[in-house]
C-alpha cells in the first residue's frame, strides 16, 4: 500500500510548487512566501538539495553584517517531463527540466517486425542511459508517450496471423508498464497528434484548426481544433493515412487490412518500391531524388502521381475541417518541393477554399512526437501527487479519457 500523505509531504510540493514557477529564492523567502518556519524550510530544501531535485543558483550580498544568503531554484538537470514517441521502426526519447528546456534525447532504431515488449525494453534502457550525471528523473512529474496508428505491431501471446491488438489495449498496456515503472502521471495517445501539437506551438498562435500530415515510415495524420487535438469515437480521428486512393486490382495490402491506402503509396517504403519497380534495379529515395534533378522523366511522373494523391486527401480533409493551415511533415514530403503545383493544384480542386488554404512543408524531425507529448504534459494541469489522497471525482482527466493511472 502507498504511505499515508503527510505534512512533510505537503511542505515538500508547495516548495516545489514554488519553485516550479521559474523562481530562484533564498531560504528565507521560501519560508515567508509559504508561511512556514525557517527550520521547516531548512529541512525540506536539505532533502532536496541531496537529491539532487534543487542547486544553488547563486550567492545574495547580505544587506548588512552577515554571510551571503544562498539564492535556491531547480536544478538545470532534474527531468520534469519525459516524452517519447515510438514509431513503427524507433523509439525517440526527450527530457525537459521544469523550465521546459530540453536537456537530453536519444533515439534507439528496431526492426519493423519487433513486438512491444522488446520496443518498451529499448525505451527503458535508453531512458536509463539517458538519466546520467547531472541528468536525473527525481523531480519527474509526467510521462508522454506517442504511439504510431493500429496494426503496428503485436504482443506476445496475441494471434498476428489474423489481426494485430487493436490500439486501444496497447495504449492501455503500455501506460500501465510505464507508470508500474516511475510511479507517475502517464499520457498516451497517437504520436502523430503529439508531433502536430509541437509544430502547432512553434507558431505561437494556440486557438488554430490544423491538418497535419507525415510522410515517413508510416502515413500519419491528426487534426487539431481549436489548438487541441481531436481523438474521435474509436481514437482514430485524423488517420487521413489511411483513406484509399488506389482502387485497382494491383492495390497494395496496407498495415490496416485494407488495400490502396494512402499510406501504401505515399510511405517511405512504398515510395521506394515504386521506384525499384519502375527502374528495375535497387534505388532509394536518394537515387530517386537525384534522377528527379538530372531531369528523369520517369522520377516526374512518379513524383506528380504521388503529389496528386496526397493533395486529394489533404483536400478531402480540408473539405470536412476547413483549417486555418495544412502542415506536410517527414521526409517524403521533401521529395514533393519540386512537383508542388500540382499538390496544390489537386487540393484545391476537392475543397471550396480553393488555393487560398495556407500548406507548409516542415523538416523531418524525429523527436517531433516526443516533443509533442512533452507540450501536451506540460499544459495539462499539474497532477495531485500519486501519495496524496484523492476523491474519486479527480482522478478522470478529460484528456486521458479514462482514470488516471497511478
Amino acid at each position: 500500500m502507498d504511505r499515508q500523505w503527510s505534512v512533510r509531504d505537503q511542505h515538500r510540493e508547495d516548495v516545489l510548487a514554488l519553485l516550479d514557477r521559474g523562481q530562484n529564492l533564498t531560504r528565507g523567502e521560501i519560508a515567508r512566501t509559504l508561511r512556514l518556519t525557517r527550520s521547516t524550510v531548512s529541512e525540506v530544501l536539505g532533502q532536496l538539495l541531496d537529491q539532487g531535485i534543487i542547486a544553488v543558483t547563486e550567492q545574495r550580498a547580505p544587506g548588512g553584517r552577515g554571510r551571503p544568503a544562498e539564492v535556491l531554484g531547480l536544478h538545470p538537470g532534474a527531468v520534469r517531463h519525459l516524452g517519447l514517441d515510438f514509431t513503427h521502426v524507433a523509439v525517440s526519447v526527450c527530457m525537459a527540466n521544469a523550465a521546459g528546456d530540453l536537456i537530453a534525447s536519444a533515439t534507439t532504431e528496431y526492426p519493423e517486425d519487433t513486438g512491444w515488449e522488446a520496443r518498451v525494453q529499448l525505451a527503458l534502457r535508453t531512458i536509463r542511459e539517458l538519466a546520467a550525471g547531472d541528468v536525473h528523473l527525481e523531480h519527474l512529474a509526467g510521462v508522454g508517450i506517442g504511439l504510431p496508428g493500429p496494426n503496428s505491431a503485436s504482443w506476445l501471446g496475441f494471434p498476428s496471423t489474423t489481426s494485430l491488438e487493436p490500439f486501444h489495449l496497447v495504449k492501455a498496456r503500455i501506460r500501465e508498464q510505464f507508470a508500474h515503472a516511475f510511479g507517475c502521471q502517464v499520457l498516451v495517445d497517437h504520436h502523430i497528434r503529439f508531433a502536430a501539437l509541437h509544430e502547432s506551438t512553434l507558431v505561437g498562435e494556440g486557438e488554430r484548426d490544423i491538418v497535419y500530415l507525415r510522410l515517413s515510415t508510416g502515413v500519419g495524420g491528426a487534426v487539431l481544433g481549436a489548438g487541441a487535438a481531436l481523438r474521435g469515437a474509436h481514437l482514430l480521428a485524423g488517420e487521413i493515412g489511411h483513406m484509399i486512393v488506389d482502387d485497382g486490382p494491383e492495390a497494395r495490402e496496407c498495415r490496416c487490412g485494407r488495400r490502396g491506402c494512402l499510406e501504401t503509396v505515399a510511405s517511405l517504403g512504398a515510395v521506394a518500391r515504386t521506384w525499384q519497380q519502375t527502374t528495375g534495379e535497387s534505388a532509394d529515395l536518394e537515387h530517386l531524388a537525384a534522377a528527379r534533378r538530372a531531369g528523369d522523366p520517369r522520377a516526374h511522373e512518379l513524383l506528380a502521381r504521388l503529389a496528386t494523391d496526397v493533395g486529394r486527401v489533404l483536400g478531402i480533409a480540408a473539405l470536412v475541417i476547413d483549417p486555418d493551415e495544412i502542415i506536410i511533415a517527414g521526409e517524403v514530403s521533401d521529395l514533393l518541393d519540386p512537383v508542388r503545383p500540382l499538390l496544390i493544384e489537386e487540393l484545391s480542386r476537392q475543397c471550396l477554399t480553393g488555393p487560398d488554404i495556407t500548406v507548409r512543408c516542415v523538416d523531418a524531425d524525429r523527436r517531433q512526437g516526443a516533443l509533442g507529448a512533452i507540450a501536451a504534459l506540460r499544459s495539462a494541469d499539474r497532477p495531485p501527487s500519486p501519495r496524496r489522497p484523492t476523491r474519486a471525482s479527480a482522478l478522470s482527466p478529460q484528456h486521458e479519457g479514462g482514470p488516471r493511472v497511478r
